[in-house]
């Protein structure tokens, strides 16, 4: 099975940015959860899996495209968490910035 470079490089953006969005959510981080998870369904057909739900003939829900969904979820997640916070006014505490 021959892999393209952009798979693995998906992933690892992928990763990075769902372990940002959980430690501190920001908005940027959530559009780019999105648009790597959209990109992730286009990039994923080396590595799909066994077929999980099938649509017709040519078409199907694998099991890479579980990827996709949660990365879909983790951004509605951290927008809600950014909206909250920001209806809320609730901020994080500041960081001590040294003497």
């Amino acid at each position: 099975m021959d892999v393209p470079i952009v798979v693995p490089l998906v992933l690892l953006a992928l990763a990075v940015a769902g372990l940002g969005a959980l430690l501190r959510p920001r908005w940027d981080l959530a559009l780019l959860l999105g648009i790597l998870a959209a990109v992730w369904s286009r990039v994923n057909q080396p590595v799909e899996g066994r077929v999980l739900v099938v649509f017709n003939a040519e078409r199907g829900f694998t099991e890479a495209d579980v990827l996709s969904v949660l990365a879909l979820l983790l951004a509605a997640v951290t927008a809600l968490r950014c909206g909250y916070r920001s209806l809320t006014g609730a901020r994080t505490p500041a960081r001590h910035q040294g003497p």
